[in-house]
């Protein structure tokens, strides 16, 4: 019988690459009760999502520096897995960890990288987009580039870069108009300029929470929403703004479409417990003396109280001695008391 043939290194190589893409139509993330809100299954399906080419958004083109040129987008860096909605008695942030079905998931497919977009809408509804890589790391420099800022960045970096572009391809005229006023109309917009982003990253994972509810013009308008999302066919896109040569071109980050979703039917009801609040440690005044306070806030506190043991009615500046003496009440020139004993006499 015939050897079998023995791979030579570069192909064990290629292999090990091979398996390091998944296969997205392989991943699925399960949560009991979700079939509602489903992959599109026709054309005239309705509460669906499902993925789509990125490749004629335009974004920042590497010379968009000089020549402000935009060009069609590369197919997106992450493919959407699936959507899921979730409605919670209080406001759930960090999806990926509170959710324990989504927490399992991420620990279960650890191999992999994923991106989540998690929409807080009033009425304590959380709308999470979850998102798989499938670009292989090294393929496109630019994105990795930016990518690894974006991962590591603080959160203020992260709001600022953060770039959403919806596309309204279906809905009602009030809709429409409550977008424009909402987003400034159909463009590239960042959100974290709009709304209050949370950002939290997990070992195989960056979530982003976007709070509707944040702003009271976009509350409102996100209220209109809810009640239009049965008439809407939106896609949705993401993707990280590139600033300098190092991080253009810019690629599409992740890129999906929803299908006339009504949250009322799709929400699964779900019993979250928020942390407890994190209360705040008294520092003592020996801890104050030696760097336990700031430098402001010592002054500030020193201040007080040396105002607390100074008179009501102290004024700001500094008084001379003679000022600080007590007043004597004049005395009376010798003519007016005069004067007056003249007048007792009369």
């Amino acid at each position: 019988m015939a050897e079998a043939e023995q791979p030579n290194g570069n192909q064990i190589n290629e292999n090990a690459q091979e398996k390091k893409t998944p296969i997205v139509a392989d991943i699925f993330w399960k949560h009991e009760g979700d079939e509602v809100w489903h992959f599109r299954k026709s054309e005239d399906d309705i509460n669906c999502f499902h993925r789509i080419d990125a490749k004629k958004i335009p974004l920042r083109g590497k010379n968009y520096l000089t020549d402000k040129k935009k060009y069609p987008s590369k197919d997106s860096a992450f493919e959407l897995v699936c959507c899921k909605c979730f409605k919670t008695k209080q406001q759930m942030l960090h999806a990926g960890k509170e959710v324990d079905s989504l927490c399992k998931f991420l620990s279960d497919n650890e191999e992999n990288e994923y991106f989540i977009v998690n929409w807080l809408v009033p009425g304590h509804y959380t709308c999470v987009n979850l998102y798989v890589r499938t670009l292989k790391v090294g393929e496109d420099a630019e994105f990795d580039n930016i990518y690894t800022k974006f991962r590591e960045g603080d959160s203020k970096f992260r709001s600022d870069r953060f770039k959403y572009i919806p596309e309204l391809l279906e809905a009602p005229s009030m809709v429409k108009s409550t977008v424009n006023a909402m987003l400034g109309g159909l463009r590239p917009v960042l959100i974290g300029n709009k709304l209050t982003c949370h950002h939290f990253t997990g070992k195989n994972y960056v979530e982003v929470d976007v709070d509707t509810g944040s702003s009271r013009i976009v509350s409102a308008a996100a209220g209109i929403l809810v009640k239009g999302f049965a008439g809407i066919v939106a896609n949705t896109g993401f993707l990280i703004e590139g600033r300098d040569e190092s991080e253009l071109p810019e690629r599409m980050l992740g890129y999906h479409c929803n299908t006339k979703i009504s949250l009322a039917t799709i929400s699964l009801q779900y019993d979250y417990d928020p942390p407890p609040p994190q209360s705040k440690k008294k520092k003592s005044w020996f801890g104050g003396m030696f760097g336990g306070r700031s430098s402001k806030t010592s002054s500030k506190a020193n201040l007080q109280d040396s105002n607390s043991k100074s008179p009501a009615k102290s004024t700001s500046t500094l008084k001379s001695p003679s000022e600080m003496s007590p007043k004597k009440s004049p005395k009376k020139s010798p003519k007016k008391m005069e004067s007056k004993s003249q007048m007792v006499s009369k």
